[in-house]
């Protein structure tokens, strides 16, 4: 079934989503979030309707170019604000209700990933043709653009500078191929890459999203995943403990879409089996009884805004390698303000009873932080500043 022909019934509006979940109660009216929906609602229509024309010819990819403008339908949307405001609700609605078969969403990073390993496979290739091309970008817009009609990021956020140096060509190719885009981020445009090496070969990618792009601030007064966590205990040790993780995980990303990640560090993936989003759940053995270090903590401190982090034992002296990778870990999260919730054998002061050695002397360290990071003030506060980055 072509694109073209897609089920009318599923190209529902949001709008009329959202207010059935407000009537039932299960969302809370937020007039922040209108002017989203009605963005993302103009989309939904817009790809409801027939592409103007065959996206095999080029010539047809010329007359789409020239009609889309005058039909006053942008070629995506970039909607950003503070995290736990509702973006990825919106984009989860956006995403199931988008009338096309050829959709993909994906987290920002793993999307460039990717890209980065497609070009690294075409110019292998190029070594061995006689046919060289010097310039993988074409080609690799045209292998996405036949795999994608609608292209949705979560988490964009520009780091790396080998990202920067090709967004504006590739995002480019897409758009001139039809591919529609819409991203969430916390991060306004003007703000991506900030500092940045070489920011300057950047600058015309935020050029073209003010171009190409709605541009939406969710600007909502509530982070709806602070109101979950406040005033809760977001540190849970001792019997039952397990439940309450679980039950505070389920809260957490309620009606939300949980999938595996995967964190790139030097060539490393570290996998994980359950995110959603900014949010990353994983397990004590996985980030401290792995062969990870501060860099691998710095990346996934990139990555995710929250860790839930589970099965964190009472450690002996024989455990002093998985007690020292679990100071550096509560130092990175502590540095970059990252929201923490915990389920652990006992509280903190009673997880390394232990009273000689470096670790010992450093846990108290990791002990007073455990304890600031459970207060509302480092909730509502050191927290939600992840959202200006």
């Amino acid at each position: 079934m072509s694109d073209d022909h897609f089920p009318s019934h599923q190209a529902n509006s949001l709008a009329t989503e959202i207010d059935a979940g407000v009537r039932s109660g299960a969302l809370k009216h937020d007039p922040a979030q209108t002017e989203t929906i009605e963005t993302l609602d103009v989309l939904l229509e817009a790809l409801a309707r027939p592409q103007p024309a065959n996206k095999k010819s080029a010539l047809g990819w010329l007359f789409a170019k020239k009609l889309a403008p005058a039909a006053g339908v942008p070629r995506g949307a970039y909607i950003w604000g503070g995290v736990g405001r509702g973006k990825s609700m919106l984009m989860d609605m956006f995403f199931h209700h988008a009338p096309v078969h050829l959709k993909k969403r994906v987290h920002f990073h793993a999307f460039m990933q990717d890209v980065h390993g497609r070009i690294h496979v075409w110019r292998q290739a190029q070594n061995t043709s006689k046919y060289k091309s010097a310039d993988p970008i074409p080609p690799l817009a045209d292998d996405l653009a036949k795999e994608v009609r609608l292209l949705c990021f979560d988490e964009f956020a520009v780091t790396d500078v080998a990202d920067a140096m090709i967004l504006a060509r590739l995002f480019t190719g897409l758009f001139e191929r039809g591919v529609t885009v819409v991203a969430t981020s916390n991060v306004e445009p003007k703000n991506l890459y900030k500092d940045g090496l070489n920011r300057s070969f950047f600058l015309p990618f935020i050029d073209l999203m003010n171009d190409s792009l709605s541009i939406v601030e969710l600007a909502s007064k509530t982070d709806y995943r602070m109101e979950k966590l406040i005033n809760g205990d977001v540190y849970m040790s001792g019997d039952g403990s397990d439940a309450k993780f679980d039950a505070m995980w389920a809260q957490m990303v309620q009606g939300l879409t949980v999938e595996p990640a995967v964190v790139e560090k030097s060539g490393r993936k570290i996998r994980f089996e359950q995110s959603c989003g900014g949010i990353l759940r994983a397990h004590f053995d996985e980030l401290c009884r792995t062969a990870l270090a501060a860099g691998d903590y710095l990346a996934i401190a990139d990555r995710f805004h929250t860790l839930a982090l589970e099965g964190i034992p009472v450690m002996e002296h024989a455990d002093r390698n998985a007690v020292k990778r679990f100071i550096a870990l509560i130092d990175t999260l502590y540095d970059r303000g990252m929201v923490l919730l915990v389920q652990a054998e006992a509280r903190p002061s009673e997880l390394y009873p232990v009273d000689h050695g470096t670790e010992a002397f450093e846990f108290d360290r990791t002990i007073s932080r455990l304890r600031e990071m459970q207060d509302d003030s480092w909730l509502s506060t050191k927290g939600g500043n992840r959202a200006s980055e």
